[in-house]
């Protein structure tokens, strides 16, 4: 996308930002305001595949019952020039949570924020019907501001939509039984077997993630997708080893997280921020 390019009428591209696997993002200003935006698009070399159009719609679909603290807010969603379509979020200026973790494990208490804060956007989404689908280090920004560190959930291009959310936005063709959605590494074990999941898969992957961000890695790795679907579907889930900041009620939290079967997890995102409570009270 060139500069100058405007998106929506008045988001106006100055620059590119990123470039990822199947999209890129450009720096963009509010003519209006002087507000500083993101606009994502689709790599030009895929703009006619139309999966991921799809992906752009639902995530623009989703954030209209979404809006909360702890979620990326988008703005617009445009066809521009060309013919490709353009989404406009707010420019959360940060790192992922990918990039804070190269560097290793997480001090116990930036942890615990961090998970409870991805909880509580995750807890607004699914009581409006939105399933993320595919939560993971690279979709959770971490923006500095004058309260301290701030979660923002990116993202919502593969959610799963239930209840009211698809009543009004419809059934997805992308979500059908059968298909396997999501990032291997943080995928819950019936999300990796294709069958119907709900809130309780992004619960697990943010068990994953807790796991990963107080022992440098995740609890299952494997360099084949394949293997490593394998592994979350049919391996138990391995302890978090015996560090001195790891108590075992914490251990206990992440175990329950990672439980193989639904029912045994956390019965919905609050419920694990009340545990995450208790246990950083103690």
């Amino acid at each position: 996308m060139r500069p100058g390019t405007v998106v929506a009428k008045k988001y106006r591209v100055e620059g590119p930002l990123a470039v990822g696997g199947m999209s890129e993002l450009f720096r963009a200003v509010d003519t209006e305001t002087g507000r500083a935006v993101v606009v994502k698009t689709v790599l030009p070399e895929l703009a006619g595949v139309p999966e991921l159009e799809k992906r752009l719609e639902r995530e623009a679909q989703a954030a209209s019952f979404v809006r909360h603290p702890n979620v990326v807010e988008v703005l617009a969603l445009d066809r521009v020039p060309g013919g490709g379509l353009a989404l406009v979020m707010e420019l959360a200026e940060g790192e992922t949570l990918r990039d804070a973790l190269r560097d290793g494990p997480l001090a116990p208490a930036r942890a615990l924020a961090i998970a409870r804060q991805i909880l509580l956007g995750l807890g607004l989404a699914h009581q409006s019907g939105v399933v993320h689908r595919d939560l993971k280090p690279e979709n959770v920004m971490l923006v500095r501001g004058p309260r301290g560190e701030q979660v923002k959930l990116l993202d919502f291009g593969m959610v799963k939509l239930l209840g009211l959310a698809a009543d009004i936005l419809g059934a997805d063709k992308l979500t059908r039984t059968g298909m396997v959605q999501g990032t291997p590494a943080y995928m819950a074990p019936e999300q990796a077997l294709g069958r119907l999941v709900d809130g309780r898969a992004d619960l697990y992957a943010v068990g994953c993630m807790l796991y990963e961000m107080l022992a440098g890695r995740p609890p299952h790795d494997d360099p084949d997708p394949g293997a490593l679907m394998r592994k979350q579907v049919k391996e138990p889930t391995p302890a978090l080893p015996p560090l001195p900041w790891v108590t075992a009620p914490l251990a206990l939290l992440v175990a329950r997280a990672l439980a193989k079967k639904p029912d045994e997890r956390f019965a919905d995102a609050a419920a694990m921020v009340a545990a995450l409570d208790d246990v950083a009270a103690a």
